[in-house]
């Protein structure tokens, strides 16, 4: 492990993330919400996220980001949704195999805005679920995983022609590139619910909120670091 992952440069970095995780949040609470919404919590109590009351049976929702809790991918599923999730991790893998039971469809597969393979930093804890698009523990250690673009998904898995419902995103730094290319393909899930995290520097964040309203998403909620949105054409 790297000199700056255990000394204070590792502190001054993660203290300036914090900072701009702050920031983002009070330049979308400016932002909205703007539009009633009637959602409700889905999940466990520290990894829980957000679902129409009135989520048709049948609907298409695309879980990305497992980590080591799918509580509310499982709960979806159980509430009648048709749940594919998304990690190529190797403890998302592991906790997949031993908790889904074929509740979701699993995926061993990151998003970002090419057909590639991509670097995850490892945390400086190994037993944490998340891994990182960026260095961000300074631990200069990485595997590779396959990733794909959403387009490309959506051929994979012969989704192309239905309307995805809903799409969580959870998945560190990548949202920044992931969310510009499902805008740019054209991919608008009704719901869009994204956590702006690791890093969120204000810039960052409002890019994609910005591009996010002009392709008719509003803002309906905002749950600490995770923005909720829902697709209002005009």
């Amino acid at each position: 492990m790297t000199e700056l992952a255990s000394g204070p440069g590792l502190f001054l970095r993660r203290a300036w993330r914090n900072l701009n995780r702050r920031v983002s949040r009070v330049w979308l609470d400016m932002r909205g919400p703007r539009i009633e919404h009637d959602m409700i919590r889905l999940g466990s109590e520290g990894n829980g996220w957000y679902a129409p009351s009135d989520l048709p049976e049948g609907a298409l929702c695309y879980c990305i980001g497992v980590g080591l809790d799918a509580s509310f991918d499982f709960e979806l599923a159980a509430r009648g949704a048709e749940v594919h999730a998304f990690d190529p991790t190797p403890l998302a893998i592991d906790y997949m195999a031993r908790k889904n039971e074929d509740r979701v469809t699993f995926h061993p597969w990151g998003v970002l805005d090419s057909d590639s393979s991509m670097r995850l930093y490892f945390p400086m804890n190994t037993a944490h679920g998340s891994h990182f698009a960026e260095d961000l523990h300074g631990t200069g250690q990485y595997h590779e995983v396959p990733c794909y673009r959403m387009s490309t998904i959506l051929d994979r898995l012969g989704h192309r022609d239905r309307q995805i419902h809903l799409v969580k995103m959870d998945i560190e730094g990548s949202w920044f590139a992931a969310l510009q290319d499902m805008m740019a393909s054209g991919i608008y899930p009704t719901f869009l619910e994204v956590e702006y995290d690791s890093p969120a520097p204000v810039w960052r964040v409002s890019k994609v909120a910005r591009l996010l309203e002009s392709h008719g998403y509003a803002l309906i909620l905002r749950d600490a670091d995770n923005a909720i949105y829902k697709r209002v054409p005009s």
